[in-house]
């Protein structure tokens, strides 16, 4: 199956594989914290804080990416993994959508380094980030 070569070849590319024990409770973590991400996020948004709300509205992105990943066994800890989990969740899916909104996301990771968006943007781009979320959450 696609999905299964999928899995397998993103956790031989990792060498990395959650305690199948801890499985449930680290999944169970991360989405908690990646929905007070959002609601940080929103804060600070509203607050005018960009770069702070960048980098909250980037990690809610990456650990709901992680959720699926623990629940699939894997521990997906660089860039690198997250970038190819999501491609393969998105030729999976068929949603070419996954791959779009990540790509917002690392922008507005980079936002937290660079400082360089305007509020409007970051407004859009904090709309596709909860687009990506709650795809994301009707794949897991």
């Amino acid at each position: 199956m696609p999905e299964e070569f999928g899995v397998e070849l993103i956790r031989r590319s990792l060498d990395e594989e959650l305690d199948p024990e801890d499985l449930v409770e680290h999944y169970q973590s991360l989405s908690e914290k990646y929905l007070k991400e959002i609601t940080e996020a929103k804060e600070l948004l509203k607050e005018g804080d960009l770069v702070q709300a960048s980098e909250k509205f980037w990690g809610a992105s990456a650990l709901a990416v992680k959720r699926i990943g623990a629940k699939k066994g894997l521990k997906l800890e660089e860039h690198g993994g997250l970038w190819s989990f999501v491609n393969v969740l998105a030729m999976q899916s068929g949603d070419k959508d996954l791959t779009t909104f990540f790509h917002v996301a690392n922008s507005l990771h980079r936002n937290f380094y660079e400082g360089e968006m305007k509020r409007e943007t970051v407004e859009i781009a904090a709309e596709n980030i909860e687009k990506l979320v709650d795809k994301l959450r009707g794949l897991s």
